[in-house]
């Protein structure tokens, strides 16, 4: 190699060593770039899921402060009882019964009938109920905003109605949720550490929620109501008994539409024909259905185990899921509003007279489960015993030591003896209830009757009782149950002992004019038992406001269930929903004429009115049914006794006032404020959180006795 050519070699390694060079070090801002920018993403990830971690736990505290408030509410609005470490609140007002409504549009305009309150500014609500705390600053878009186009943490009214719970405008696309030009969006309620805050500080403000409470409990819970109308006949569903025999179409839907949702729901125990979107009954499914209702004992909170063709029965464990349904169905958007998915009641009465102490006890209950629940009656005596008192005795025969127990007969040769449960001779008076054990039939018979005056002899309580097992037996021809007693002896040549008769077609003593009627069948509902003679000649009363018999509405059931779904608040504002329960009820015993839609949703307008606190006055138990009856327009039930009372008959098994069921609508969002703020609306929104919280609270006792939690996705 000469001299010339060395210079270039050594610049040609020297061009390769710098491009591996460059090369390295573009290689290495590369990994550099990558590492920063993969160190960045792991931050913001961090991040996104630290405020979500943050903003969850802000949604469910805001929920237990919105709970809290709901329980103190009961705790300010009552008088309470303590014994035995149980507690018990009595409203010192009828309106306390309810909660207490505060934001509603229009004060207290049923425009919106199922949305209780909401959180606002300078919250108005009346005492007992407790403020929202809110902040002056609306959820909802600033005016100057497009109500479809929002900032970041902006709530629009679209979203608010996202569960379909307030009534939209007429004639709007099926899928838009906008609501009524009345609905209001909840204002923010500000967090700090502290707790919520009417806002002096910005930089103390951890986050903020608003929410809206609607009466759930006012709805049909469509996991229970509902049945195949087109295949269906009056002696099924007419007779009522439970909300399975609701007529929906008085929503809106239509038969096909009630029909799919039956067969959907009850598929393997309806066994109907056809497939999704087009189930069909005939005869034999809608007996099938109807075989099932009557013998539900789960209180309709599962689905049980029947399996046909590979498939089970279904129910909708969210509302999100039954709105889901309604899109791939394509029923009317605007039946939801009367729809709902969550109803809990205790099987409990509520029904007490003034002048009784509550009588608070645990004791060993007939099933075996403990009641612990405070009330002096404990829960609802099941009408379907009085198919143990046959004619004849015991039926079957195994069931002597259960009536003992459940009704205090002995069987004697021809008759019934009275020992009461516990004696050991023939009784001459019905032993009061003391809680050390659970009520019998007569002692809740007599228990009703105190506030009579004059009180009704023994005789005449056994009367009535006989009367009420003569109305259920199917046997025996028209001779009335009899039922012997202590007392002074009878006139010769009768039996030494007094005795009690049931009204059957002929009795031993003056026939009632007109005859009465004699059902021997099954009670279908406890309003049935205005169909018993309480004395000679006159029945039960339903039907006036001032009769005292309505008391025993509240002590009697057909659900063997301790806790039951597809219960009604008789206190609700919606008015469909009662009306769907009245609809089609059977108007006379042996007649196929039922209640038109029309004359429904009537007799219903009239209920809510009479409960309505601005017009009437809210119920405080089913036993106020017969003063609710005195409220609805005969042109709506028909004139007479019989006629009227089918309001009883409808409503007093699928309505309740003592739990609050609820949902809550809350949304909550993390975040902060700047250091340069200047007012509310600058608020940083890092998170965001909604919840629906179905929430079911025994007004009696404070207690929380079930709930369901559903996160919504948008």
């Amino acid at each position: 190699m000469n001299r010339q050519q060395q210079p270039n070699a050594i610049e040609r390694r020297n061009g390769a060593a710098l491009v591996i060079v460059l090369a390295f070090v573009v290689l290495l801002a590369g990994l550099v770039t990558a590492y920063l920018a993969g160190a960045r993403t792991d931050r913001q990830l961090a991040h996104g899921s630290s405020s979500q971690s943050k903003v969850d736990q802000l949604a469910r505290s805001a929920l237990g402060i919105v709970i809290g408030d709901l329980k103190q509410e009961i705790v300010n609005g009552s008088t309470s009882t303590t014994v035995n470490h149980i507690t018990l609140y009595t409203p010192t007002a009828a309106a306390n019964i309810q909660p207490q409504r505060s934001g509603v549009s229009g004060g207290g305009s049923d425009s919106i009938p199922n949305l209780v309150r909401r959180s606002i500014q300078s919250d108005p609500i009346a005492l007992p109920g407790v403020g929202s705390r809110a902040s002056p600053l609306s959820s909802a878009p600033v005016p100057s905003s497009s109500p479809m186009r929002t900032k970041k943490g902006e709530i629009n009214l679209a979203r608010w109605n996202k569960h379909y719970l307030v009534p939209r405008p007429s004639g709007i696309y099926p899928t838009d949720t906008s609501p009524i030009p009345a609905f209001i969006a909840p204002d923010w309620v500000f967090v700090s550490e502290q707790g919520p805050i009417i806002l002096s500080s910005p930089r103390s403000v951890l986050g903020r929620y608003a929410y809206a409470i609607y009466d759930e409990g006012g709805l049909l819970d469509v996991n229970v109501a509902g049945f195949p109308p087109a295949s269906s006949v009056a002696t099924q569903f007419g007779l009522k008994g439970f909300l399975s025999f609701a007529d929906l179409t008085v929503t809106g839907l239509s038969n096909s539409a009630v029909s799919d949702l039956v067969g959907w729901r009850n598929y393997a125990s309806a066994k109907p024909t056809g497939s999704f979107g087009s189930f069909v009954f005939n005869a034999t499914s809608a007996i099938n259905y109807f075989d099932f209702v009557l013998s539900n004992s789960n209180g309709f909170l599962g689905t049980g185990g029947l399996v046909w063709i590979g498939r089970t029965d279904q129910m909708f464990t969210s509302r999100q899921s039954l709105i889901a349904y309604r899109t791939s169905t394509g029923f009317s958007a605007d039946t939801l509003p009367h729809l709902g998915t969550f109803s809990r009641d205790s099987n409990l009465a509520t029904w007490g007279p003034a002048s009784t102490q509550r009588v608070i006890a645990n004791f060993i209950r007939s099933d075996g489960s403990i009641a612990r629940q405070g009330d002096p009656l404990f829960r609802r005596f099941l009408l379907s015993k009085l198919a143990w008192v046959g004619q004849d005795g015991p039926v079957p025969a195994s069931k002597a030591s259960d009536i003992r127990r459940d009704f205090g007969l002995v069987w004697n040769v021809d008759h019934w003896d009275y020992y009461g449960a516990s004696g050991a001779m023939l009784a001459e008076a019905i032993p009061v209830i003391d809680g050390t054990r659970e009520p019998d039939f007569f002692q809740l018979l007599d228990f009703a009757r105190q506030t009579v005056s004059p009180p009704p002899t023994v005789g005449e309580i056994l009367s009535l009782g006989a009367s009420i097992i003569d109305q259920f037996d199917s046997g025996g021809g028209d001779a009335p149950t009899i039922i012997e007693y202590a007392g002074p002896p009878a006139p010769s040549p009768a039996p030494p002992n007094p005795r009690a008769y049931g009204r059957e077609t002929t009795v031993p003593s003056p026939a009632p004019s007109p005859a009465p009627i004699v059902l021997n069948r099954p009670l279908r509902n406890p309003g049935e038992l205005g169909y018993a003679y309480k004395n000679s000649t006159v029945t039960l009363d339903f039907f006036t406001s001032s009769g005292a018999d309505a008391s025993l509405l509240d002590l009697f059931t057909i659900s063997p269930a301790n806790m039951r779904a597809g219960v009604i608040n008789l206190n609700t504002r919606n008015s469909v929903t009662l009306a769907a329960m009245i609809a089609g009820t059977i108007r006379n015993e042996g007649s196929t004429a039922v209640v038109s839609t029309a004359n429904a949703k009537n007799a219903a307008l009239d209920i809510v009115a009479s409960t309505n606190p601005a017009t009437g006055r809210p119920a405080l138990g089913r036993h106020e049914l017969g003063r609710l009856t005195a409220a609805v327009r005969s042109s709506a039930t028909g004139a007479g006794e019989e006629a009227r009372e089918l309001i009883s008959r409808s409503l007093t098994e699928v309505t309740q006032t003592r739990t609050w069921n609820l949902m809550i609508d809350l949304i909550a969002q993390c975040g902060r404020y700047p250091s340069s703020a200047t007012s509310l609306a600058q608020f940083v929104v890092e998170g965001e959180k909604r919840y629906w919280l179905h929430i079911a609270i025994d007004r009696h006792t404070g207690e929380v006795i079930d709930q369901q939690l559903e996160a919504v996705y948008e």
